[in-house]
């Protein structure tokens, strides 16, 4: 029940939580709110509440397996152990306790036992994947070595300078990669990587005070590089060194023959080929680098934008077009189309937003989810243009109205009506160059 008064002389401790907490334990709060806890004897750190009934047995119980199995001290060894209870809102039975060994010194996490990664593997270490040999597993679990270090970094004793001076040293890199290789592979953008080298700049100036925060999202950061460097296979043979690389091979794989996709592709007048290859090109090797995307997204939204107001203007000449004897039936077909552009903008604008798609992994969701088994990437570009398209079919509708109508008047009266079209078709032109003159570009 909510209180509603507050007690005389209330002061709090600076403390995340002032309940009493067993023996060895303490409480750290992380600098987006989450609590977890951790026992410097035993080195264990969790984010399950020590003073839950019955967990501190349980905790007892998995540090002993882990202690019998390893030769020495994990103080000694300078390794320290996650430990997770499971409750009713996990996957896991409750009760069941999860676990893995942080190795600081080699920036890896590990298990004392043999672990499957399909059937076994749970925790924060559920995205390691299949591995080919023991250089690709150390790759694969960088990342989560990091990962641990953003969500727990209160408790940690030193401050590791060293990994602050090689990720400045891999956004410097980074940043002239990406300004120098079109294909550059680093997940940040020069513009990024300028940004995250100012912020450790000015942190590297202050005191022990803000070393969480430092070190949180350093390992964040780091976390992001680390995964980049497995997919791109970095130190591996045959790495990928370059984000086009391959592109033709992957184009060749989507382009099967298909009577719907010849169709869709026909029905969109060729313009679904352009945005095929572009899309292509941005997902190839099925890695989002939102610097890229971004720009994509945001031109793709424009031309819906653009087609809904090109739409909007057909149908109200449409409605001039219908009072002035012309054809119903062409009317009615080319207002038809333009409807269709109208509302398949407005649904891909709805569908395409940018709070929808705002960061690399909503797209690359998105992506996944939209791509078809046999033709890639086709059906979604044959989407993206099929309102242009249908705004196309509108205006040449509209258009053969127009000349249609115009030539039945040239019969009936013939002088007049050339002069009147001349007048109609040249006064158009003319401003169009009177404004070209005065605000387009100077001529050399």
């Amino acid at each position: 029940m909510a209180e509603t008064t507050i007690p005389a002389s209330t002061r709090f401790e600076r403390t995340p939580d002032g309940a009493a907490l067993p023996q060895g334990w303490a409480v750290y709060l992380h600098p987006e709110g989450n609590t977890y806890y951790f026992n410097p004897e035993t080195s264990v750190v969790s984010d399950t509440d020590p003073r839950r009934n019955g967990v501190i047995a349980l905790f007892n119980t998995a540090l002993q397996k882990i202690h019998d199995q390893l030769s020495h001290d994990l103080k000694a060894a300078g390794v320290e152990v996650f430990l997770s209870v499971s409750d009713s809102s996990t996957r896991l039975p409750e009760g069941a306790v999860e676990y893995y060994v942080v190795d600081y010194e080699h920036r890896s996490i590990f298990w004392i036992a043999d672990v499957n990664i399909v059937t076994d593997l749970a925790g924060s270490a559920g995205t390691v994947d299949r591995f080919e040999s023991m250089e690709q597993l150390r790759l694969s679990l960088e990342p989560e070595f990091w990962t641990h270090v953003e969500y727990y970094p209160c408790h940690q004793a030193i401050y590791d300078q060293k990994a602050e001076k090689e990720l400045t040293a891999a956004l410097r890199h980074g940043c002239v990669d990406d300004t120098t290789a079109p294909g550059s592979v680093f997940p940040y953008g020069a513009d990024e990587c300028l940004r995250y080298l100012k912020l450790l700049e000015r942190f590297s100036r202050d005191d022990e005070s803000t070393e969480i925060y430092r070190r949180s999202w350093i390992a964040r950061l780091w976390a992001s590089i680390c995964r980049s460097r497995y997919i791109n296979r970095h130190g591996l043979p045959y790495p990928r060194v370059d984000r086009l690389q391959g592109v033709q091979s992957y184009l060749r794989q989507q382009t099967r023959e298909s009577i719907s996709m010849a169709l869709g592709e026909a029905l969109c007048l060729g313009m679904s080929k352009r945005t095929f290859a572009r899309l292509t090109e941005l997902w190839n090797g099925r890695i989002i680098y939102q610097r890229h995307w971004q720009p994509f997204l945001d031109q793709e939204r424009s031309e819906w934008r653009w087609t809904a107001l090109g739409g909007l203007y057909l149908l109200m000449m449409n409605g001039i077009q219908s009072g002035s004897g012309t054809s119903f039936i062409l009317v009615v077909t080319s207002a038809s189309f333009t409807c269709s552009a109208f509302i398949l903008s407005a649904l891909m604008l709805q569908a395409h937003s940018a709070e929808r798609l705002k960061t690399a992994s909503d797209i690359s969701s998105y992506i996944s989810m939209t791509e078809s088994l046999d033709h890639g990437l086709r059906p979604l570009s044959i989407a993206f243009t099929l309102p242009k398209a249908l705004l196309v079919y509108g205006m040449l509708v509209f258009g053969a109205n127009s000349v249609h109508h115009v030539a039945s008047q040239l019969q009936n009266e013939p002088v007049q009506m050339l002069y009147m079209t001349t007048a109609a078709a040249a006064i158009p032109m003319f401003t169009a160059l009177v404004v070209y003159r005065a605000y387009g570009p100077a001529a050399p």
